[in-house]
């Protein structure tokens, strides 16, 4: 026999912006360009799967509540996606009053599922989430009628928080220049797109880790048809390709992770000393690095 279920996601969160709902939640990888910074958890597409989840197991929309801080107003809509025009189809949309000053955003959806074969991993994956994040506050309940007396298979955890020290916010960077290694359409796009007059300025202020005097020595490598006064607009797809190979083959500094939100050891030691007990445990961050261009910091933890 089918099994469905109706998940209700709720958080405490600064919200979404009411004309900005629609398409955050109902248009598959919308949003805005963040340009080079950690997105984990930006583009809402853990719900955008959920939703296509529920239109093909059940077709039922999803329904969306949200409030900002200090908004007089909580944003109430039900909506779900056109699969082929990958665009938001919305059946309700209402403003109501947001007497209790409540904020943040609380998401369901009725899908199809087998909660007998995949409950030890969904209880499994908010046990590790709870381990890298002891600065968040996670409860998660299974609740298999509405009636009031509790069955003995229904479930109530609550994963407490352990700290208030949350991980630094990444700020936005420049692309490393070895993100240009195989990415021939990131060299094309940058050059029609950037607004510095020259290609010395174009090295510089376009990428990571380059600064002036190692800009200028690039420029001299390239050798015949470039010169430190080119426009970069004047690049043919030849020289940019001129371009592509040099960054490939140089060797650069690694960035300095700015751009990344890393757990940090500390709270790593605290989420796995709270869930797990272990009598040793030993942690390591290492400096932040590139690996096909994209900045990266390893983290692990060992206990027993």
């Amino acid at each position: 026999a089918k099994c469905f279920y109706k998940i209700t996601v709720q958080d405490n969160g600064k919200g979404m912006n009411h004309e900005d709902i629609p398409n955050m939640l109902g248009r598959v990888l919308s949003g805005t360009k963040y340009g080079v910074r950690q997105t984990r958890g930006k583009f809402g597409l853990g719900s955008k799967m959920a939703l296509i989840w529920s239109k093909q197991t059940t077709g039922l929309p999803i329904s969306i509540r949200s409030a900002q801080p200090n908004q007089s107003f909580v944003s109430e809509y039900e909506l779900d996606i056109d699969i082929e025009k990958n665009e938001p189809n919305i059946h309700k949309e209402a403003k109501v009053p947001n007497d209790d000053k409540w904020h943040g955003a609380t998401l369901s959806v009725t899908i199809e599922g087998n909660w007998t074969t995949y409950r030890q991993y969904v209880l499994s994956y908010l046990r590790q989430l709870a381990i890298v994040t002891p600065y968040a506050q996670l409860r998660f309940r299974f609740i298999t009628s509405a009636a009031t007396t509790s069955s003995a298979k229904d479930i109530d955890i609550l994963f407490r928080r352990r700290t208030d020290i949350m991980p630094a916010l990444p700020s936005i960077t420049k692309h490393h220049p070895t993100a240009a290694k195989e990415n021939m359409l990131l060299i094309k796009d940058l050059l029609s797109q950037t607004r510095e007059k020259n290609l010395v300025n174009f090295l510089h202020k376009e990428f990571t880790c380059i600064n002036k005097d190692l800009s200028i020595r690039l420029i001299q490598e390239l050798g015949y048809g470039f010169d430190t006064d080119m426009h970069p607009s004047e690049v043919t797809d030849k020289q940019a390709t001129r371009i592509q190979q040099l960054l490939a083959d140089a060797r650069f500094d690694d960035p300095d992770g700015s751009c990344l939100s890393p757990a940090g050891e500390y709270n790593l030691r605290l989420g796995i000393m709270k869930e797990l007990g272990p009598e040793w445990i030993a942690s390591f961050c290492a400096p932040a690095l590139a690996c096909g261009g994209h900045p990266l910091i390893v983290e692990a933890c060992v206990s027993l």
